[in-house]
């Protein structure tokens, strides 16, 4: 029983030490880089959990002797002392300190005994000498002590006392003022908290120290050993570091990690040159793991080195790390903004990550270095489709509490960095700027140079919606559908809408579909905003020639196509035919609800979908057209769960022929529901379904994105 006892006592003493030297490396990194507050707190902590540390109440004392707290640094040299008279920096220390507050005699007496651990030291010989035959003293309770806080709580101080048992109010507040941890001048009760525990390991420790001082009394002088100084080759790891950059650059990378190696735990382990360059020597050898461990260790060194952060941000992007690579690359930045190569890595990895805030900074510094720069036109083009896309937010969430759009001052910065010009991407800058009626100008321009291009007719029809005239507008559009129709022979042409929301899980949003040829070649996909991670990929696809089976990512499509005429929402109008004739006007308001799509009219669209859609009833190609089109409302809408049932209805007349892009959108669907189990399962079934390479690619990201969300799911439900 008492074995067992004493195990864990002994287990709990190692702990504590463990922690003890954890604060005081804690501490003095922190003193290092500058931070004095950071490192005053963890040798307090170090004090609290052992009165009986040394090292925390000497460097305590250093610290404090910075703060102009002489009493307050004379009390932990002392206590380091009491603890170990033969810490020899604290003798030194306590000499000079002495000196400083007039107590001659005293810092006489301490010179004596530094010179014991430094014979020869200058600095402690004058000292010894100037205070010779002095009788001056100046005890520690004659010395002015540090201003109180006097803003606290008076319950606070109650509460703190009685937790702790103090006695001595005065020195709990005497303490105080090194533990306003945020500067604000008041004492909070954690504050209090943090100086009493101080209190309480300072009056135990020197309740300690009286009960063994009459046996260290009685114990005979010994005569002190002095510290030779030793005489010594001092590497020069400045030099050591230089010479394996060379070996490196020369070729011998192996040779420069054989001259740094021996030293990086001993005299080099906090010489961050060192572990940067055997980090680079690392990543020649294609030991490129060990080359990342190496300069972060260089970089928690001394974070402010550019250089290092880049050469950490390129190792982690070589090993797929891309998210920890931006922010190494955001780093370098922050402590070198005019660091070019780093932004110039950094816009493409931000572009990649569908991060627009990090594109932007990295694009705009690459272009302020060189306005001639390609990526000048597609910085402009970026904060135009931003501007879009906030204003799209904006228009569909009326509830959103009223703020200064940010879009107005990107499309100025865009038609700054464009200059002159009357190209789509100016007109859109213009309309993003309120300059509606140069905008309008430039769409009439375009629409008189080529009158069958639907997509100037279109940004004719947008411009004039922003500017009020949605009469004007609503025509414009119907325009550009009817010429679509045209072109195409039957009326038949699918247009792709920009993206209108960003959300949370890189999904791809829907678009809108007008009555398209299926024997007609695809169009390919417009430029996506860097603002949405939502790609389009809801354009029809030819049918497969080889039919394969495929599961719904709820229920299977054989058994669910049994069951349609009862849980399909739409059924009646469309699987019991009253028409084989199809009117202008039915194809008319199909049109009309991609032109509201498009114009950002969600519901008005829906309207029209809904009033197409009996007059279908014989053609499966429509009414699979016109579910998609309900579905790509419903999404822009925000009602996931209607998204998804008109996909499904659309999916169940032809399984065989479902397109990887409509699975893909109703994955996104699924996703927005959280449902990212369900997302995975239509995003794996839409890669062998007539992907291009790019989306194929897209897809298999948003794979992995939602699995790491499944991850973060199952993490929360432990």
């Amino acid at each position: 029983m008492d074995d067992y006892a004493g195990n864990e006592l002994g287990n709990q003493n190692d702990d504590i030490a463990n922690q003890v030297d954890s604060l005081l490396t804690t501490g003095e990194e922190a003193s290092r880089s500058g931070d004095a507050k950071s490192a005053l707190s963890a040798f307090n902590k170090a004090i609290s959990l052992d009165p009986s540390s040394d090292m925390a109440w000497f460097n305590r004392g250093v610290l404090l002797e910075a703060q102009q707290d002489a009493r307050g640094a004379r009390q932990a040299f002392q206590i380091c002392l009491d603890v170990n008279p033969n810490h020899a920096p604290a003798t030194a220390n306590l000499c000079i300190l002495l000196e400083r507050i007039g107590d001659e005699l005293g810092a006489y007496n301490m010179a004596i005994k530094a010179l014991e651990f430094y014979p020869g030291h200058p600095s402690i010989i004058e000292v010894k000498n100037r205070c010779s035959g002095s009788a001056v003293s100046k005890s520690i309770d004659s010395m002015p002590q540090v201003a109180q806080i006097n803003v606290f709580d008076q319950q606070d101080v109650t509460t703190v006392v009685e937790e702790t048992g103090l006695s001595d109010v005065k020195a709990l507040l005497d303490e105080a003022i090194h533990h306003d941890a945020d500067d604000n001048q008041q004492l909070d009760i954690e504050e209090l908290r943090s100086a009493a525990e101080v209190v309480v390991a300072t009056e135990d420790i020197q309740d300690r120290i009286e009960v063994t001082q009459p046996v260290i009394d009685s114990i005979p002088d010994l005569p002190v050993v002095p510290i030779e100084p030793e005489i010594e080759n001092v590497l020069d790891l400045d030099a050591m570091a230089a010479q394996a950059k060379q070996m490196i650059q020369s070729g011998d990378a192996k040779g420069a990690l054989e001259l740094l190696k021996p030293h990086l735990k001993t005299e080099a382990s906090k010489h961050a040159q060192s572990w940067l360059v055997a980090g680079g020597a690392m990543a020649k050898l294609e030991l490129e793991e060990h080359a990342i461990s190496a300069i972060e260790h260089a970089q928690k060194l001394d974070p402010s080195n550019p250089k290092g952060w880049f050469n950490l941000g390129t190792l982690k992007q070589r090993q797929g790390m891309l998210e920890e690579a931006s922010t190494c690359y955001a780093n370098a930045l922050r402590e070198d903004p005019s660091y070019v190569r780093a932004a110039q890595k950094w816009a493409p990895l931000a572009m990649e990550l569908k991060d627009p805030q990090a594109y932007l900074s990295a694009a705009t510094i690459i272009v302020a270095a060189d306005p001639e720069s390609p990526i000048r036109v597609e910085l402009a083009t970026t904060l135009v489709e931003l501007a879009e896309g906030e204003s799209r937010v904006l228009e569909s969430h009326s509830g959103l509490p009223p703020t200064l759009p940010e879009g107005p001052e990107m499309a100025t910065t865009a038609l700054e960095l464009l200059g002159d010009g009357e190209t789509q991407i100016h007109a859109r800058a213009h309309t993003m700027a309120s300059n509606h009626m140069e905008s309008v100008k430039i769409w009439k321009g375009m629409i008189q140079t080529d009158r069958n291009n639907p997509e100037t007719w279109r940004g004719l029809a947008k411009a004039l919606f922003a500017a009020g005239d949605n009469n004007t507008a609503e025509k414009c559009s119907v325009k550009a559908s009817e010429i679509e129709a045209e072109l195409t022979g039957l009326g038949t042409t699918e247009h792709v809408t920009n993206p209108l929301k960003t959300n949370n899980h890189d999904e791809i949003s829907p678009s809108a579909s007008v009555i398209e040829n299926q024997t007609n070649d695809e169009q390919p996909v417009n430029q996506q905003s860097m603002m949405s991670a939502n790609e389009l990929l809801s354009k029809p696809q030819a049918p497969s020639t080889q039919p394969e089976p495929m599961v719904n990512p709820e229920v299977d499509l054989a058994k669910a196509a049994l069951e349609v005429q009862s849980n399909s929402l739409v059924q009646e109008e469309f699987r019991n035919p009253s028409s084989t004739s199809i009117a202008n006007q039915d194809i008319s308001w199909y049109n009309q609800g991609v032109a509201l799509i498009d114009a950002g009219k969600y519901a008005e669209a829906l309207s029209c979908f809904d009033r197409a859609l009996p007059s279908f009833s014989d053609d499966d190609e429509m009414v699979i057209r016109i579910l998609n089109g309900r579905g790509n409302a419903f999404y822009y809408l925000e009602n996931y769960p209607a998204c998804v049932e008109s996909y499904h209805q659309a999916m169940l007349i032809k399984p065989e022929e479902v397109r990887g892009k409509t699975l893909y959108n109703m994955g996104t669907a699924y996703a927005e529901m959280e449902r990212y189990q369900d997302a995975v399962k239509c995003f794996e079934q839409a890669i062998p379904r007539g992907l291009t390479k790019d989306e194929i690619k897209r897809t298999k990201d948003q794979i992995r994105r939602c699995n790491i969300l499944i991850k973060e799911q199952a993490k929360k439900k432990r």
